[in-house]
């Protein structure tokens, strides 16, 4: 039973594509981190540059804005199974774009490095937003940022949300799903985790690697080394019956 209810959120085929993004997303955003601690090549935060602007200054610190920031990784999930659910087309599509993108922040976090300005101690505030904003803080120092991941995997997904032919209420999901990503974005800039460049950076590599999914050949890797994993005990545990109606 509980097999059989993963398939309905995540059909057997969609299984590695999806592990495919989670797994970048891992090494992308934490292995460039341990990376950069084990060959020392990191630089001290403070002396990495501020590439904040003057239209930075329109989104001043609200910590409120946590509760979107945090609620993001689960509209990512939403989004990324929803596509996938499609077609075992829509999801290699979804995860070489995917892979793309996120390969591109790996080389940029590493190569171009930056940070930012964040409240400390008192500044934060008192109260439940602040205490969301201090776990966020905890977790997650002030580099990574160019370009945005948050912003980049929430218009990704909503970008091929537009062609989720089988969605129920599709023109409703896309509008919802638009408002979600620009909350994603403004949300990012509110808590202070990113500046208006990470967040435009982020959209445009989003809508780059959109167009490397549809027009290239590259979903195609990614269909034989899916059908290469279809045939192991693990693929086969999980149940190839909906693989094969697809």
């Amino acid at each position: 039973m509980l097999r059989r209810t993963l398939q309905r959120v995540i059909p057997t085929y969609a299984v590695l594509p999806l592990a495919i993004t989670g797994i970048m997303n891992l090494l992308s955003f934490s292995g460039t981190k341990l990376f950069l601690y084990i060959f020392g090549l990191g630089t001290p935060i403070d002396q990495l540059p501020r590439w904040t602007t003057a239209g930075d200054a329109l989104f001043p610190y609200t910590p409120i804005w946590a509760i979107a920031y945090i609620a993001s990784f689960a509209f990512w999930f939403y989004l990324y199974t929803t596509v996938a659910k499609e077609s075992p087309e829509a999801a290699y599509r979804l995860v070489a774009a995917d892979f793309c993108g996120k390969l591109v922040c790996l080389i940029c976090f590493i190569v171009v490095p930056s940070t930012l300005d964040r409240p400390t101690g008192d500044a934060i505030g008192t109260g439940f937003g602040p205490f969301l904003i201090r776990v966020i803080y905890w977790t997650d120092d002030p580099t990574n940022l160019f370009p945005s991941l948050h912003c980049f995997i929430a218009w990704l997904g909503t970008r091929y949300i537009f062609e989720a032919k089988k969605l129920r209420f599709r023109a409703l999901n896309a509008v919802l799903c638009v408002i979600g990503s620009l909350m994603v974005f403004v949300s990012t800039l509110y808590t202070k985790q990113h500046v208006i460049v990470d967040v435009y950076s982020g959209v445009a590599l989003a809508e780059i690697c959109y167009l490397i999914g549809k027009y290239t050949k590259l979903p195609n890797l990614f269909r034989k080394l899916n059908e290469w994993f279809m045939t192991t005990k693990l693929c086969k545990f999980y149940d190839t019956e909906n693989w094969r109606d697809a």
